[in-house]
């Protein structure tokens, strides 16, 4: 029985992380969110604002990001993006899930981006309402 209650501790822990942050962040105000670039490496930046970091890969025919924050976040991202490149971000790649890193999703797709993920980010994504 105390074994399983070590398992099963962190199990719990976890989910509620992982049921509560979202639904705080989801009130948090974006409006005093700035978008930070950090330059990497020639071509190669980072993108600090609200939730996880933005990766952000710039060339000649366009700018690959890997996630996009959240979805009032979404024109500053692309101001902050437009400050490293002329060209409009191609392609979004999400690490995974979260809202921090997908909810700008919709956005960046009407915004003409092509979205990669793995299907299961599509599933959940999609039966989740981000901010």
């Amino acid at each position: 029985m105390r074994s399983r209650l070590k398992l099963l501790i962190p199990a719990v822990l976890a989910f509620a992380w992982t049921a509560l942050v979202p639904a705080a962040l989801a009130q948090q105000n974006f409006d005093d969110v700035q978008i930070e670039v950090i330059p990497v490496a020639e071509g190669v930046h980072m993108l600090v604002g609200s939730g996880g970091n933005i990766g952000v890969s710039v060339g000649d025919d366009g700018a690959f990001i890997i996630d996009d924050q959240f979805a009032p976040l979404t024109e500053k991202i692309l101001a902050a993006v437009a400050t490293i490149s002329d060209h409009p971000v191609r392609f979004v790649v999400n690490t995974h899930w979260h809202g921090d890193h997908t909810g700008g999703n919709e956005n960046m797709g009407e915004a003409g981006a092509i979205i990669v993920a793995h299907e299961n980010v599509r599933k959940t994504a999609s039966t989740r309402t981000s901010t």
